[in-house]
């Protein structure tokens, strides 16, 4: 083998044991990477230094072969991921002939250092435009109740007539079943207490099926996001979350679409009452 062989191959060598590494040391490592990277970004990136603009947009296709099911209450939730809002044009929206955007659920808080920048200014915009208005918490699996809800309490100060905060579950863990489920009640019996309201656990319909169809949760109201033209079975869901990609006037992103078990009376026994 001559000399440049060698050399080759050694670097061949070099450069997959390098890959070999990084790919282990991203595994083991994924947790503290993500959370300071996402520290990182959301001080260097703020909403004013964006320069953003309202959305223009004025198109939907919620009138167009889109599967929407039957019920009288409609609503959206939303996150960074919709960047700035046009709430006049959400507010006007019509589909399906006469169906109101009644209500709008609002991302708040992730783990227990992350916050959605663009938060505050929902929260005002959709009571200024006369939306129900609720918000909602990403669990992570791996940081305790205490931590994650006191950064939620901490962001969400909820008002008379607002909706039940939600806990937003569905990330994979490696801990046991029982340990998972055992964070998330502990989560929902802190958001009960401190804002003296049932909350609502939000699943997909998988999440559900292998950590909550246990007598623990049959008094927790259900957000259920399923992808199907059937209703869901379970007896206790209160939203169905039917589709992830509607078009809204107002939104430059795709939007997750929901609708209420029940009547607008129905609703507002639901809201904070004190």
């Amino acid at each position: 083998m001559t000399k440049r062989n060698k050399r080759r191959r050694f670097i061949t060598y070099l450069l997959l044991a390098g890959f070999i590494s990084g790919v282990f040391f991203a595994f083991i490592f994924k947790q503290p990477f993500l959370y300071y990277s996402k520290k990182i970004y959301y001080k260097l990136v703020t909403v004013n230094s964006q320069k953003l603009q309202l959305s223009k947009n004025k198109t939907t296709n919620l009138d167009a072969n889109f599967f929407i099911p039957k019920g009288g209450v409609y609503g959206i939730d939303i996150s960074r991921h919709q960047g700035v809002i046009n709430w006049e044009l959400v507010k006007e929206t019509r589909f399906g002939g006469y169906h109101t955007l009644d209500f709008v659920y609002i991302k708040a808080t992730e783990s227990n250092y992350w916050k959605d920048k663009y938060f505050k200014d929902n929260w005002k915009q959709a009571k200024e435009f006369g939306f129900l208005r609720g918000a909602y918490h990403f669990f992570d699996p791996h940081e305790s109740a205490s931590s994650q809800m006191n950064h939620f309490f901490s962001e969400v100060k909820l008002e008379i007539g607002d909706m039940p905060p939600v806990l937003d579950v569905e990330q994979q863990s490696r801990i046991t079943v029982k340990e998972y489920r055992q964070l998330v009640l502990e989560c929902l019996q802190k958001m009960e207490k401190h804002y003296k309201m049932k909350p609502i656990l939000y699943v997909n319909q998988q999440f559900y099926d292998t950590y909550f169809s246990s007598i623990e949760f049959e008094s927790y109201p259900i957000w259920i996001a399923r992808l199907s033209k059937n209703r869901p079975q379970l007896s206790n869901w209160v939203f169905w979350q039917f589709s992830h990609s509607a078009i809204i006037p107002g939104v430059d992103e795709y939007v997750d679409l929901n609708v209420f078990n029940g009547s607008e009376i129905d609703l507002k026994i639901l809201l904070k009452k004190e």
